[in-house]
Formats: C-alpha cells, structure tokens, sequence
C-alpha cells in the first residue's frame, strides 16, 4: 500500500489529480521507453513545473507527520499489487505487463526485442535508492537528481495514472489516532478486533454519498494494511518520527499531530481522556475498541 498526501489547503493549493476519463496513454517507441520514462522520472523527483506522475511513500508517517504539518489535507491511498512493473497496449491491443526496476534498467537487457509503438497505460517504481537512481538518470538522461530531492528518505515510489486511489478528507484527524494507537498498542493485531472494526466501518453511515463510498473503503483497507504490515511501518516510522521530535510543532489549538505524539509518549489512559479533542465516530470507534483491547487483555 502506498500513500501520499494532495496539497488543498490554503490559497494556492498544488492538485496533483488525475481524471481517468481524460488521460490519453502517450504512444512511445520501444526502443525510447526507457528514455521515456526516466525523462518522467526525472521531472517528478526534481518537482519540475511539467510533471505527470505522482509521487507516493510508502510510509504513512512520513505523509503523515512531514507532509501534513497542519492536518487539513487529503490522504491517497493507492492499493497497489507490487512495485517495479509497466502496463501497456501492445501494437494488437493486447493489454500486457513487463517488469521494469532502475536497477534492471542499469543492467539488464532491453526490455522489447522487436521495434514499433507502444500505448503506454501506467507504470509503478520504486525510486527509493538515491545512488541507482542518480546511477538511472545518468545513463539515459544525463544528469542526476537535485540535491534537496529525498526519494531515499521519503521511501518514494513513482506512479504514472494510479488505477484505484482512495481518499480520506473529512476524517483524516481519525487517521491519526489509529496509526498511532496501533503503533503502540497492536491492538488491531488482534483477529477479533479487526473483525469487528472492519464490520463497524461498512455499517457506519460517514458525511456523504461519495465520502461513505470513499473514506469507508479507505479506512477498511488502512485497517487491514497496519495489522498485516505492522512490523514494516514500525521501521518506516522510526526515523520520522525522530526527525518530527526535533522540531517543536506549533499549534494554537491540541491539533492530531499533538495527540498522535501524546498516544506514543504518554500512558493510555491520560491519552484516554484527552480523547475528546478532535473526536468524531470514526476515532471514537478506534478509541472505544483499543480500549476494550487495554481493558481485557484475555478477552480472546
């Protein structure tokens, strides 16, 4: 799973959305696709004015707590099966996939072995080495990144014309409330209780049509993904979460950010208390079911 946070805020926000029933699949030649992508590649990493792709991480802290400092902004959540992999129209209109990695590309054997077009569909690629990946854009672009791009530290993946990206907005302070008492608690890895947060969520009636379709089937696959890869985003969040402590977050009010940081310092039951704040069903839901986890230890 991989996330990323769409700037909407404030006066001039960045939207970086596509609209599926407007993308025209670029045709590229086949000997050019490597030229071809890593010119996209290029402009995306180094934030070129000019860029198509979309950048995700594939730590939700670093969205989180890096890129959302004020909390008023949207969560994608891009369902993914696999990294490294490239869709495309053959000249028969065949829909077919190849593997395509930077490290490959560096030194592995063309990928096509006849010549002619291709209808290039979308591509997903891990761009979070900083030496292959300067290694890539040298061979087929002639330059490296810019120095203050961090694909390494944002754990960075590229994706051109993601097929199924998830929104949360209007409950996105709940995001922070169950990231954080799953990463001290694990009460999510718990069978039972995921089962019945999972059944809670599908029954729950959220702001909207279209933000119950959306939100609902976010939340649920957010759910599954930190019980399933609880060990991985431990690991993901330790380093942002220590960068994240070196600078004090300033809030004029006890924002999500604060509470997120109060659940990992503090005891749960202070954490508890101050539940109230930023409050909605939706983090009360995580709240009263982390709380029965904290209550009955046995209860499984």
């Amino acid at each position: 799973m991989l996330f990323r946070i769409e700037d909407i805020s404030g006066f001039n926000p960045k939207l970086r959305i596509y609209d599926s029933c407007e993308f025209n699949a670029p045709v590229v030649e086949k000997d050019q696709i490597d030229e071809y992508i890593s010119m996209k590649i290029r402009a995306e990493i180094n934030n070129s004015h000019e860029r198509d792709l979309l950048s995700y991480s594939k730590s939700l802290a670093t969205c989180l707590l890096k890129y959302n400092k004020f909390t008023d902004n949207e969560l994608h959540i891009y369902v993914n099966y696999g990294y490294n992999h490239i869709k495309y129209l053959s000249c028969s209109d065949k829909l077919k996939v190849k593997n395509y990695s930077i490290e490959d590309r560096l030194y592995g054997e063309p990928i096509f072995n006849k010549s002619g077009d291709i209808k290039l569909l979308n591509f997903i690629i891990d761009v979070s080495n900083n030496i292959l990946l300067n290694q890539y854009l040298k061979k087929y672009q002639k330059t490296e990144k810019k120095r203050y791009a961090s694909p390494e530290k944002d754990h960075e993946v590229v994706v051109m014309m993601p097929s199924n990206d998830l929104v949360i907005t209007d409950y996105i302070s709940a995001v922070y409330i169950l990231y954080a008492l799953q990463l001290k608690y694990r009460f999510l890895n718990h069978s039972n209780i995921r089962d019945v947060l999972i059944w809670e969520l599908e029954n729950m009636e959220f702001t909207s049509d279209e933000t119950d379709s959306s939100e609902k089937i976010a939340f649920i696959e957010l759910v599954n993904y930190l019980a399933d890869y609880h060990k991985k985003e431990y690991e993901f969040s330790q380093f942002i979460l220590q960068e994240s402590q070196k600078t004090e977050h300033l809030s004029v009010a006890f924002d999500p950010i604060l509470q997120f940081d109060d659940i990992i310092k503090n005891d749960f039951w202070d954490s508890y208390y101050l539940r109230t704040y930023n409050s909605n069903k939706v983090s009360n839901l995580f709240w009263d079911l982390c709380c029965w986890d904290i209550r009955n230890p046995r209860f499984l």
